[in-house]
């Protein structure tokens, strides 16, 4: 009995793997383009986009973020803190102005050589712009310096094209006072937020209806109070942009008594 051949297929061979060997040269051009494009990337376009995500996704649970204007040592640069308008249109309101702040105050404060003398950070009340005693006040005096005019300015610049409510609040170390017109920290301080205040209505024409001053001697230090560089640290003047958190209200309804 004659053994059966196996059936040859008629026509060209299968050739569907020529497809997927296709797709696979495509993907790896476009793995080296892609390496190549980012081996020649500006690296300060490559800064300004990773800062703009690291604010925009920042301050997951406690919502905080900071920045220390011209800090060399510090993760926020200049340069970082510039880039952020890249995607600072799809950001909320708060994150959006503190990534405006942050640009601002950094190249105004490059500017004026007062590098180090000025951080912003963000919590879940606002943004906080921290000026150094070092910049703002003479020694144990509510005094402001001309360099802290000048930043108060720029400050004022920042207020007028918002309508949040301000709250300046004074900080000092704990080292009591050697001045007869402040006994105590509580009155330094607060007088150091009085005249930041007095500052921003008079000379910068803020509305006084959005401001208020307080004074919190050393009892909100950033830092402990067990060294002189930390003391120098926690010697400052905050100046709290608010945002109102909205409120659900809720209203009851008591039925009215029957006679």
């Amino acid at each position: 009995m004659a053994r059966n051949k196996e059936a040859i297929p008629d026509g060209p061979p299968d050739e569907k793997w020529m497809g997927t060997y296709g797709d696979l040269v495509t993907l790896l051009l476009v793995f080296f383009v892609v390496l190549y494009a980012m081996a020649n990337t500006d690296l300060k376009n490559f800064q300004k986009i990773a800062w703009s995500l690291r604010v925009a996704f920042n301050g997951v649970g406690e919502e905080t973020a900071s920045a220390v204007v011209g800090d060399a040592n510090s993760a926020t640069t200049s340069t970082d803190v510039a880039a952020a308008p890249l995607f600072s249109d799809s950001l909320p309101s708060k994150r959006r102005d503190f990534v405006r702040v942050s640009t601002e105050l950094t190249s105004f404060a490059q500017e004026l050589n007062v590098d180090g003398d000025i951080s912003i950070n963000m919590n879940m009340e606002g943004i906080i712009i921290s000026l150094s005693e070092h910049l703002a006040f003479e020694p144990g005096s509510p005094e402001l310096r001309p360099e802290a005019e000048e930043v108060l300015d720029q400050i004022v610049d920042i207020l007028q094209t918002i309508d949040n409510p301000v709250r300046v609040e004074g900080h000092t170390d704990d080292i009591p006072t050697n001045n007869p017109l402040y006994p105590t920290n509580w009155e330094l301080s607060t007088m150091r937020a009085v005249s930041v205040v007095r500052y921003l209505t008079e000379e910068g024409g803020i509305d006084p209806k959005r401001l208020s001053a307080a004074g919190n001697a050393e009892f909100k230090p950033l830092v402990p109070n067990d060294s002189r560089a930390n003391r120098m640290m926690n010697r400052r003047a905050d100046v709290v942009i608010i945002y109102p958190t909205e409120s659900r209200r809720f209203s009851v309804s008591w039925p009215s008594s029957q006679n």
